[in-house]
């Protein structure tokens, strides 16, 4: 109990920048882990199995964001409710919450493994752009991730849900810990073993199971504010699964979206690259997971501070947590901008050196980061309404920025300039974005100075 009271009141009364800083430099770490690992999983197979290996993963990408956009979909809306209800000092609604969230991560999961066993692989891998010489080794690939489909949801899951529980070190040692696990499994598999894209997917699901124990453990600790409790999980409710979907529906269109985007991606790269433009998308997409994805921990991080805080009827420290974290994005996105216009040439060659995927690659993620600065305030501004509940705001500001700013660029760009039109898409869409969310913010923080504020449901 003592830890629960200590937790609570620090986000009632720490200094916004400090509390911030104090949940977004652990996301930060463990999202840099991750993107590490990443980074070396896909080094690995760059430099042992050749650019077709990097073909392989890339094709497999769209399904493992389905499983992630599927995670989302609980974990968010899982993680907003605690947090909100933590913050009304609603404990056992909080705990019903955070069962419901655990028991629909792992029959979710399970959907992995009927797909790894149905048989229907090739489809999925066919429909995602990949050709006849890379789906061999995207099928032995994509099996074995979607075999271990409980662990890598249930496990993000669990990382969202610590957060919300006031315990971001714990959550950062999780992802750590299973990008260490991660590195050291590619090492053994894929350069000591020889097992080529079958070892970097044995890698990664081992290392999601040691995440995942190390998430579930939480809960049953003495850490823990909240515990997942057998009941609540054998006596399921309707309304309490209604109210985790419809706030996490919001990323998880985002995903899913993303998910299309990342097919018609691929069948454009293919159709203007060839393989070897499946190649550099992918070490675009290693990059980026580096450059762009430890940003959004900020946004993680803020969703906890401004969940109970609103619960907590304190307004004020929500648009204070708010500002900060815009300025902490968007510095954040200024670095990764420089780094990506001067250094690209040295990235692209950590993975391969083919002088025919430089030339793709390099002047490819010049291209797509040169407007990264602008999606710092839509990030987190829709982190903002999905840690205040604001279901039906977050999915409109999803649904808009990825079908016009995203969508229509991507099918027109290439056109008129091939190839380079689709690394176009992406900063179109960062501008667009800004424009858009600039507009969800002004009426975000209208609302927060109004009586209605106070009202938490």
């Amino acid at each position: 109990m003592a830890i629960m009271d200590n937790s609570q009141i620090k986000l009632d009364e720490e200094k916004i920048p400090k509390l911030l800083l104090s949940f977004a430099i652990p996301a930060m770490v463990g999202m840099i882990a991750g993107a590490i690992y990443n980074i070396v999983d896909r080094i690995f197979v760059g430099r042992f199995v050749g650019a077709n290996g990097l073909a392989a993963i890339t094709i497999c990408f769209p399904t493992m964001l389905l499983m992630f956009a599927l995670s989302l979909l609980i974990s968010v809306g899982g993680s907003s409710r605690v947090a909100i209800l933590r913050g009304a000092k609603k404990h056992r609604p909080a705990e019903q919450v955070l069962a419901h969230a655990f028991m629909m991560l792992t029959l979710v999961g399970c959907v992995g493994v009927f797909l790894a066993l149905s048989g229907g692989i090739d489809y999925l891998l066919k429909l995602s752009g990949a050709s006849d010489d890379v789906i061999p080794q995207a099928r032995n690939y994509l099996r074995i991730i979607l075999i271990g489909g409980p662990f890598a949801l249930v496990g993000i899951g669990m990382n969202s849900l610590v957060r919300a529980c006031g315990s971001p070190r714990y959550a950062m040692a999780t992802q750590v810990t299973g990008a260490l696990t991660n590195v050291v499994l590619d090492a053994f598999f894929i350069a000591h073993l020889g097992m080529g894209v079958e070892g970097a997917a044995w890698g990664t699901i081992l290392a999601q199971f040691v995440s995942t124990c190390m998430g579930i453990g939480y809960f049953f600790s003495k850490l823990t504010p909240l515990r997942i409790r057998l009941h609540f999980i054998l006596r399921p409710r309707l309304k309490v699964v209604k109210r985790i979907m419809a706030v996490g529906m919001a990323p998880f269109f985002v995903e899913l979206s993303f998910v299309l985007y990342m097919t018609i991606m691929n069948r454009t790269i293919h159709q203007y690259g060839g393989d070897i433009g499946l190649s550099a998308v992918g070490i675009f997409f290693s990059i980026d997971s580096l450059l762009f994805l430890p940003s959004l921990a900020i946004g993680e991080a803020a969703q906890p501070i401004i969940g109970y805080n609103y619960g907590a009827g304190k307004p004020e420290r929500v648009v204070a947590t708010i500002k900060f974290a815009i300025i902490g994005v968007t510095c954040f996105y200024i670095c990764s901008f420089l780094l990506a216009e001067i250094f690209a040439p040295q990235l692209v060659m950590l993975f391969n050196r083919d002088p025919e995927l430089l030339s793709i690659a390099v002047p490819g993620m010049r291209i797509g980061y040169c407007a990264i600065v602008f999606i710092g305030l839509p990030i987190i501004t829709n982190a903002a309404l999905q840690g205040l509940g604001k279901a039906r705001a977050s999915l409109a500001i999803s649904f808009v920025r990825h079908v016009f700013f995203m969508f229509i660029p991507i099918l027109i760009l290439p056109r008129y300039f091939g190839i380079w039109g689709v690394w176009m898409s992406f900063p179109t869409g960062d501008f667009f974005g800004f424009i858009l969310g600039l507009f969800f913010l002004r009426w975000l923080l209208k609302w927060l100075r109004s009586p209605q504020a106070l009202i938490v449901e």
